[in-house]
């Protein structure tokens, strides 16, 4: 098989466990789900020579860890927001388009670090996170990657939308 269809697969099994995310009410569960999905992208990435992408999988899950645990650092969490800045720059392979996940991970890390209880913010960044990533795994042929970001980030917003109009009720 040839590392297309290969690094495709693996994001496969990165996109169910990310729907599943999107359809979480706490954020513990969300961000359970976003780990193993992260686990399973980051090793797409790494086959499709997305190496950005990989090291902000890494960082994303170790910020996942820290935001379950609840472990209150701001220099941790600072830590890790500069972590994936700093290794996205190092390992970009990609020039302008391997930027793209390393602004969507930072995006996407403040909002968990700043709104860890909000379960509307957290799930508004993580569409804006999809966003970016459906674009960069466009550009690096990881189609279900692509495809999978747009599923979890439509079931996001369902989920969002139905949350909305339980609440006015």
């Amino acid at each position: 098989m040839n590392d297309v269809l290969i690094g495709n697969l693996t994001s496969l099994v990165a996109m169910v466990t990310d729907s599943i995310s999107g359809t979480r009410h706490k954020q513990k569960s969300i961000l359970f789900y976003q780990s193993i999905s992260q686990v399973f992208y980051g090793v797409s990435s790494i086959i499709l020579k997305g190496y950005s992408s990989a090291v902000q999988n890494a960082v994303g899950i170790l910020r996942n860890i820290t935001a379950v645990r609840r472990i209150n650092s701001k220099v941790l969490e600072w830590t890790l927001v500069l972590l994936g800045v700093v290794l996205g720059l190092a390992f970009n392979n990609r020039g302008l388009l391997g930027l793209v996940p390393v602004v969507a991970n930072f995006e996407y890390s403040v909002c968990v670090f700043r709104f860890k209880d909000n379960e509307r913010a957290l799930k508004i960044s993580f569409v804006v996170d999809m966003v970016g990533f459906v674009f960069f795994n466009i550009m690096i042929k990881n189609y279900v990657a692509a495809f999978a970001c747009t599923v979890a980030g439509i079931t996001t917003i369902v989920s969002l939308l139905h949350s909305s109009a339980s609440h006015e009720a």
